[in-house]
């Protein structure tokens, strides 16, 4: 049964359709990290807890603007992206520059997504348009850190994790740690140095992705989105993701400097996203013979050990060419 497609209410629609009410939502969500806390900061606990809420406030930002572009255009996103990046700019002292990153990470990138999304094989193409865009935006923000300290772009990584290291070995010594554990804690800085930037970026991917998603099914809801309907279970990437994870892959091992680095980096956030097709095709095949006790096990195994996820990664990418869900219903499932 077809579900009846809902109306929006008058103040959602007031506020979705009109330019400087739209902007201005977004404005309060963008700055919830900033003035939420601030509300209950009398009481600590309370502003811990609310902390937590802003914090979620603030990622469902792509989230508005995705749905702003399925129920206005990009025309209209635009013109909002506009006024927003023109507001961070005016309430930041006039930093051009981060109203344009505001502008394009926030605004104009969930909105492109969305975008793919309304063309054949919109969910794969939208998850790979995006991540493109997120790792040049992770990488394009570390490049430019890195020159305005004059600094490598590892080094840069370096530097930003320092202080949280340098607190961590003040209290070790100071609980008499031995030789072995200040060892292990500089081995954990130089690894975090290295995969830093491909996890951040296929975090970000994820959360932006979601706030798609999220997004597409709100319109959905209300009847204002034309486009592909396939769930997660459905994501399937091309050729050309595998073939960048190897090249990145190779390039890791035979280079040095920055280059290597951001190959490190590509090579960490492809692997991840082949992992969630990996998972969606095992999720996809257990369920299609009845073993859903088998895929909790399988979240909750990848919740509590990370090894996991290679065998993922490596039927991820198997399934590019095998398409082991060819002869199951991916829309099948939660």
């Amino acid at each position: 049964m077809i579900e009846e497609p809902r109306s929006l209410s008058p103040i959602a629609s007031f506020i979705l359709t009109k330019h400087v009410a739209c902007a201005a939502l977004a404005l309060v969500l963008l700055s919830a990290m900033v003035w939420f806390p601030m509300l209950f900061a009398s009481i600590p606990i309370l502003a811990l807890l609310f902390s937590f809420v802003a914090v979620a406030l603030h990622m469902l930002t792509p989230a508005l603007f995705a749905l702003i572009f399925m129920g206005g255009g990009m025309r209209y996103t635009l013109q909002v992206s506009g006024l927003v990046a023109f507001a961070v700019i005016a309430f930041s002292g006039f930093n051009v520059l981060l109203g344009f990153m505001v502008g394009l990470f926030y605004c104009v990138l969930p909105a492109l997504a969305a975008n793919s999304l309304r063309q054949m094989g919109g969910v794969s193409r939208s998850a790979s348009q995006l991540a493109l865009g997120m790792f040049v935006a992770v990488m394009v923000a570390l490049l430019m850190g890195s020159q305005s300290q004059d600094l490598g772009m590892h080094a840069f990584v370096d530097q930003l994790l320092a202080p949280m290291f340098e607190a961590m070995h003040n209290g070790s010594v100071q609980a008499g740690a031995n030789q072995l554990d200040e060892k292990a804690l500089q081995q954990t800085q130089v690894l975090l140095s290295w995969i830093m930037p491909g996890l951040m970026a296929f975090s970000l991917w994820m959360v932006w992705w979601s706030n798609v998603l999220l997004a597409r099914k709100v319109a959905m809801r209300y009847g204002f989105y034309t486009g592909d309907t396939g769930t997660l279970l459905s994501l399937r990437f091309g050729k050309p993701i595998a073939y960048a994870l190897m090249l990145s892959l190779i390039v890791a091992n035979i280079d040095a400097g920055s280059v290597q680095y951001i190959a490190v980096s590509l090579a960490l956030m492809l692997a991840g996203m082949l992992s969630v097709q990996g998972v969606a095709v095992a999720h996809v095949w257990l369920k299609a013979h009845g073993m859903q006790v088998v895929v909790v096990m399988m979240y909750v195994l990848l919740f509590i050990w990370f090894m996991m996820v290679i065998p993922f990664i490596i039927l991820g990418m198997l399934d590019i060419w095998f398409d082991y869900r060819r002869n199951k219903n991916p829309t099948l499932g939660g």
